[in-house]
């Protein structure tokens, strides 16, 4: 069985790719840039069994040329740019031309070379204001009213992704994301929103102190694991009683207010690393992408459909990443 993850060598896909790896399968990384150097060394046990290919899910060419060449049997398709307003501003044609053309170029290629399970990773952000307005999101109850070019482009390339499911008879399947943390983040150059627990670490390992915002906005978090684990589940399932699914942790008020217990556990790896959390009206140096509450994504669904349950709490995230951590110094 051969898995192509496009966006593969970004933060996601690398935990996917583990994920995939770890249950022995072959799996091809698609992206645009190398792994990580903590990536290589970590995946040269699998030998043959993983394939770096550098390429742009723009070029049509050689996308058909890599399902043919590769003999692709699933795809998870999560290469994305993940847009903010600064980018919004200078290069909305390349956010719509990778995330919805890069979209339609991808599965197109899929379909024409026979493969079977098609994941694509989408993104709770799809759900756009009813983020912030609703008191749970439902899969095919809670509207989506996106706003952003980020959010715009999600909710259209999965709407796309489905459109071409039921005109070419495809087996594919759209999964939203809650905001994920853990390991293998780093800035890849097309992820404009980095999480406050990347920041963070990125602070403590380079000898920086860190002021905590007074107040930080509840967020839907989910381990990244657990993303990697709950797609692996989706390829693996041998029939999908819907097209949509949640994914995230289930327990988001487990979640909020953790930033200063991941200070602390960072202190475990970077002993001199030293945070204060700031006064209302004082500058702290650690950005979220939004200061309101997000609502919490129901992941019912796929408890139900699929049989997965996250494993990750806070308290076993922030363990595993301080080990993970400790494993990439």
């Amino acid at each position: 069985m051969v898995t192509l993850v496009t966006g593969g060598t970004g933060f996601v896909g690398i935990n996917i790719v583990e994920a995939l790896l770890a249950r022995g399968q072959e799996v091809i990384a698609f992206g645009q840039a190398p792994l990580p150097e903590g990536a290589r060394r970590a995946f040269a046990q699998y030998g043959s069994k993983l394939r770096v290919v550098l390429g742009d899910v723009r070029d049509g060419t050689a996308l058909d040329q890599l399902f043919r060449e590769h003999r692709v049997d699933q795809l998870v398709h999560g290469a994305v740019i993940t847009a903010g307003v600064e980018r919004e501003t200078r290069d909305p044609d390349g956010i719509i031309d990778v995330n919805v053309r890069g979209t339609v170029r991808v599965v197109q290629s899929a379909h024409t070379h026979g493969v079977g399970r098609i994941v694509y990773v989408s993104s709770g952000s799809a759900y756009g204001e009813s983020l912030f307005t609703e008191q749970r999101l439902f899969e095919d109850l809670t509207p989506a009213r996106p706003v952003s070019l980020y959010q715009i482009t999600k909710h259209a390339a999965e709407r796309t992704a489905l459109r071409l499911r039921a005109v070419w008879g495809l087996d594919l399947v759209c999964v939203r994301l809650g905001s994920v943390i853990g390991p293998w983040e780093r800035d890849t150059g097309v992820r404009d929103t980095l999480s406050p627990h990347f920041q963070l670490a990125r602070r403590a390992a380079t000898g920086q102190s860190a002021r905590l915002p007074a107040s930080e906005g509840r967020k839907d978090l989910v381990y990244s694991r657990d993303v990697a684990a709950g797609i692996v589940a989706l390829l693996k399932a041998p029939a999908l009683r819907h097209t949509l699914y949640n994914l995230s942790s289930g327990r988001s008020g487990d979640w909020h207010g953790t930033l200063t217990d991941w200070c602390g556990h960072l202190k475990k790896v970077y002993p001199g690393f030293e945070f204060r959390t700031v006064s209302a009206d004082e500058p702290h140096d650690i950005f979220a992408a939004a200061k309101l509450d997000r609502a919490p994504m129901d992941i019912g669904r796929i408890v139900q459909d699929v049989g997965f349950t996250p494993a990750h709490g806070p308290a076993e995230a922030y363990a595993d990443m301080v080990n993970w951590l400790r494993q990439q110094a």
